[in-house]
């Protein structure tokens, strides 16, 4: 089957409401839902049993479907809520001294930036953020990111795909230049998995030394399952059982970090099952990747040309997106209140606050549609929201 677009009852979302925000909080397919409750309903019939005898095969299935998928080493796969939970495990893994840098972005996702800012506070450490421009060019983004770099550098924090902009970081040729200067490099990649091609052992070779990723957005799994991939010895922020040398599998890894006390592992569970439904609705993987991406290109520029403009607009070239696009917007009043009030309107589009003027971010998923970037823009009109530049 391939999916043509528009919510149905194939997925869980409400029809009444218009999606163009896949990439920040995800969306199910109704059978990844029903997978998953069939899961919850095993572990709470018998919850010993379950998470005794039966949960670490699961969760080990489970890992090594999610390993087989963005090509990464099962052994060095750890499940997590979420990829901010993963990048600050690695965080605080790195080595890091007073008086060493740290280097990012000014496009950084802000719960990680946060993260790096306490770290780097706690530690005595400079953070050394590096601009990137828009309208963005890669290659020129990724000089000034090798260009910030001091001989103090120790560790980089690095988007795979941005989130407030959207933009492809050219991490094949950033990675290895840091990684030839001894800088420990911590990618955020929550955005990837399903919306590229992933392919961390590739990354890992080029010198990554840790990649968090989340299985909620584009992969479609339920809420609350990320991953993180680590080459190093990590810790997780909560000590449990797998501290203790005799307990747990002989992954110490997985040991540490699979169990973090009680919680519910039925979204971490379902993945196997997102993946394969996403595959069957959009006829295969390489197919969704393809179609989402042409998908968002056309919606951008329908909003573009909906709102008045031009390719001027266009914010980065389609080879340096994905799933999402950015689009420039001028406001009749603060981001937060014209998100609001779409909100309270039946539409779930992100307006971006972004330090290089306000954006609004389009997703594509399989349940969207071109022509709902024609629609976006007439009710852009009505707030009151223009072009940019």
């Amino acid at each position: 089957m391939t999916y043509a677009g528009a919510v149905d009852s194939t997925w869980a979302l409400d029809p009444a409401i218009v999606h163009l925000n896949h990439g920040s909080y995800g969306g199910c397919p109704t059978a990844v839902l029903a997978a998953a409750a069939a899961l919850r309903a095993r572990l709470e019939a018998a919850p010993m049993r379950f998470l005794v005898l039966e949960w670490q095969g699961e969760l080990d299935r489970a890992r090594d479907a999610l390993a087989a998928f963005v090509h990464a080493p099962a052994e060095q796969l750890v499940f997590l809520p979420n990829a901010t939970t993963g990048t600050a495990i690695a965080l605080a893994a790195a080595e890091l001294a007073a008086g060493d840098d740290v280097l990012t972005t000014d496009h950084a996702y802000r719960a990680c930036k946060n993260q790096l800012d306490r770290l780097a506070a706690a530690r005595g450490a400079r953070v050394i953020v590096a601009p990137i421009e828009l309208p963005y060019d890669p290659d020129r983004s990724a000089a000034a990111i090798v260009g910030a770099v001091t001989p103090r550098t120790r560790l980089a924090l690095l988007d795979h795909v941005t989130s407030p902009t959207a933009l492809v970081m050219p991490l094949e040729r950033i990675v290895p230049a840091l990684a030839a200067r001894g800088v420990q490099i911590a990618i955020d990649g929550a955005h990837a998995p399903g919306q590229l091609a992933l392919d961390v052992a590739a990354l890992l070779a080029q010198g990554v030394t840790w990649y968090a990723g989340n299985n909620h957005k584009w992969l479609c799994a339920p809420k609350g399952t990320g991953f993180l991939v680590a080459t190093t010895p990590v810790r997780p922020l909560v000590t449990s059982h797998g501290a203790s040398p005799e307990y747990g599998p002989p992954n110490r890894l997985h040991a540490e970090l699979d169990w973090m006390g009680t919680h519910d592992p039925t979204a971490h569970l379902s993945v196997p099952a997102a993946i394969a439904e996403v595959a069957r609705l959009g006829g295969s993987w390489p197919a969704v990747i393809a179609r989402n991406h042409a998908v968002a290109l056309e919606l951008r520029d329908r909003v573009i040309a909906g709102l008045g403009g031009d390719a001027r607009h266009r914010l980065a070239p389609d080879g340096s997106l994905g799933s999402m696009a950015a689009i420039p917007i001028a406001l009749p009043a603060p981001p937060l209140a014209v998100q609001t009030q779409l909100l309270r309107d039946g539409w779930e589009v992100p307006i971006v606050d972004h330090a290089r003027g306000p954006l609004v971010r389009v997703s594509a998923h399989l349940y969207n549609e071109p022509a709902q970037g024609d629609a976006l823009a007439r009710k852009l009109r009505a707030l009151g929201v223009t072009l940019r530049g």
